[in-house]
């Protein structure tokens, strides 16, 4: 009979500096308390992290963390997350992949991997069930992410799994990613630049069985009416038929707040031709779905003609059209899907690379760069030419590119001239498509993300309505929401199935706060409900702002670049609007939170009610006023 330590998982362990590989029991506290996927990553970050330590030496660790039900039947569960300091920010790091690599992992029976050190060469690990070994990679090093999949794969199998870098991840470029199944991203804040440093090349992970349950039975029903709640979801099927491309970028044109140019408006007079009717009359050929989807958000396109013909790619995601169409100003279709392609194959986050880039083109429509500057590119709005070739030198670290490599903030200190007053970011981040000043309550989670300017720790059916209600009750609204879209990263789900693309309110807290729960407990035997999964999320939540508290981040740096709070929209739906509300709301949100209303330090009594007291007096010890 399976038991709740089976059914967790174990924690594997790997050194690579040593060689030393480790299978051990998973702590059943660090289960019971914060069930999986980001609930480990950002305790163990708080944990296993000094404060000074060094995002790319041997000292950092990388986190591998599936969710509690990654890898079971459950709809959409495919997520993993990846954490370790990062070297873009400086400050927490996590990143959130679906694909098949996080479920192949939990099915090898792996709850939690941490890797320790640097090996002397490139290496990669091979992870066959209960057989874990570190290879060789030298003949893996300079293959990009595809060469690298496949070469893996001709070698081991198909069945393999594998997350891998490319080019960038092995140069420390500092928006690396970490790619899974070559086309799905454990992107955000530079984990692969980590792996590279570590001269770790990829994982490659084989199971045949599945997740350890303690009651499956109740688990497969409970998954069958899911199926059928999904099924009869209107707007989650229309949002299987056109995917992030159609339904964000149509919603985001109405609103005027489409990122254009550098967030300098926010409707694209070309979006026509690269919205999702446009891919479909052209290029799409089919969609692609991660572990037990059915939403299969990602189209499969192809280039049969031009100069661009033979590309194939999973996208373009909405985010990535826009990185490589509105936000440079290019209309051509084609040219998107390409750089789409080259960001996966050398291993880059297309949010952090299309703010880079478009920081880069309107610093030269104001003259502060010159082809002087970039080495005879011209980053005339538009011109795909040089979007292309200035992705390839970021990658390779190359040219104007090696500029960049590091991040928009070093990258504009170097630049100098007042180049940091057109860098749209937060944290050292870049934000997502959605303009601020469009919707500014919601929007506010940029401000405060732990990450930096993070549309994924709050997304709130109805947020657009925020901005009409009093601010106190704006808060609490925002921060309930913060809780309930947290509980599909400690899950392991898809935020697209449980908490974005529903028809209701309604409908979203059912399939979170009442299938969920019922599912976790039949998975681990554990006792779960919904007030117990929303006190999960917020203890995250408060986990993490203490980890950036400790690392000296205060109120000030809640905050939001000159593009949204001092440049009015020029046009459109949105015109004339400025952010206002930045430094009225900052004190309710910490009010609402819990936390010190002028630092945004958490407070003692917050912490303790989570369970936190441990936390509470190392930030005491760190000389912060918990009080």
């Amino acid at each position: 009979m399976t038991t709740s330590e089976e059914a967790i998982g174990k924690m594997l362990t790997i050194n690579l500096t040593s060689g030393d590989i480790q299978i051990q029991p998973l702590s059943m506290a660090l289960a019971r308390t914060y069930l999986g996927g980001r609930g480990y990553t950002s305790r163990l970050q708080y944990d296993l992290l000094p404060k000074n330590v060094d995002p790319l030496g041997p000292e950092n660790i990388l986190i591998f963390a599936p969710g509690a039900l990654t890898g079971t039947p459950a709809l959409s569960s495919s997520r993993i997350v990846v954490g370790g300091r990062s070297p873009l920010t400086g400050i927490l790091g996590d990143a959130n992949s679906g694909g098949f690599f996080g479920p192949t992992l939990r099915r090898a029976g792996y709850g939690l991997m941490l890797i320790y050190g640097k090996a002397a060469h490139p290496v990669y690990v091979l992870i066959d069930e209960d057989h874990v070994e570190i290879r060789d990679a030298r003949h893996l090093w300079g293959k990009d992410v595809h060469e690298t999949t496949d070469a893996l794969q001709a070698e081991h199998g198909k069945a393999f799994q594998v997350a891998a870098i490319g080019p960038a991840g092995e140069r420390l470029v500092r928006i690396s990613a970490i790619m899974c199944d070559k086309e799905h991203g454990a992107a955000r804040t530079g984990l692969g630049a980590v792996m590279g440093s570590k001269n770790l090349k990829a994982i490659a992970a084989r199971s045949t069985r599945p997740v350890a349950m303690m009651d499956p039975a109740r688990f497969n029903e409970l998954a069958a009416e899911l199926r059928e709640i999904e099924n009869n979801d209107a707007r989650a099927q229309d949002f299987k038929r056109r995917g992030t491309l159609g339904t964000l970028m149509d919603h985001h044109t109405e609103l005027g707040g489409t990122n254009t140019r550098n967030f300098q408006f926010g409707q694209f007079e070309g979006k026509h031709k690269i919205d999702m009717d446009a891919l479909a009359a052209t290029y799409q050929v089919g969609t692609i779905g991660c572990y037990r989807c059915s939403l299969k958000c990602d189209r499969l396109s192809k280039v049969t003609d031009g100069e661009f013909a033979g590309t194939t790619v999973g996208g373009p995601e909405y985010c990535t059209a826009v990185s490589f169409g509105s936000g440079v100003g290019v209309d051509n279709l084609a040219a998107i899907l390409k750089g789409n392609d080259l960001a996966n194959r050398y291993g880059m986050d297309t949010i952090d690379l299309g703010g880079l880039l478009a920081f880069s083109f309107e610093l030269f429509q104001r003259g502060i760069l010159t082809t002087a500057d970039t080495g005879g590119l011209d980053l005339t709005w538009g011109n795909y030419h040089s979007v292309l070739e200035l992705t390839r030198q970021i990658a390779f670290r190359e040219g104007f590119g090696a500029l960049l490599a590091d991040g928009i903030l070093p990258a504009a200190e170097r630049i100098g001239k007042n180049a940091i007053r057109y860098a749209v970011q937060v944290k050292g981040m870049a934000p997502a498509p959605l303009d601020a000043r469009v919707v500014q309550v919601y929007n506010f989670r940029y401000a405060v993300g732990p990450r930096g300017a993070d549309h994924l720790r709050i997304s709130a059916p109805g947020a657009y309505g925020l901005d009409s209600m009093p601010p106190r009750e704006a808060a609490e609204k925002l921060r309930y929401w913060e809780s309930v879209v947290a509980i599909p990263d400690l899950m392991g789900t898809c935020k697209f199935a449980y908490t974005y693309y529903t028809e209701t309110v309604e409908k979203t807290l059912y399939r979170t706060l009442k299938i969920l729960p019922q599912m976790y407990t039949a998975v681990t035997g554990f006792p779960m409900s919904d007030e117990g999964l929303l006190e999960a999320g917020s203890r995250v939540t408060n986990v993490e702002r203490a980890h950036n508290a400790r690392l000296g981040l205060t109120a000030e740096h809640d905050t939001l670049p000159p593009r949204f709070t001092e440049d009015p929209m020029p046009d459109g739906p949105a015109k004339g609007k400025v952010y206002t509300i930045l430094e009225s709301f900052k004190p309710v949100w910490y009010e609402v939170q819990g936390w010190n209303t002028k630092t945004g330090v958490p407070r003692r009594h917050k912490l303790e009610e989570l369970g936190l007291k441990d936390i509470a007096d190392d930030l005491e010890n760190n000389g912060l006023d918990v009080s």
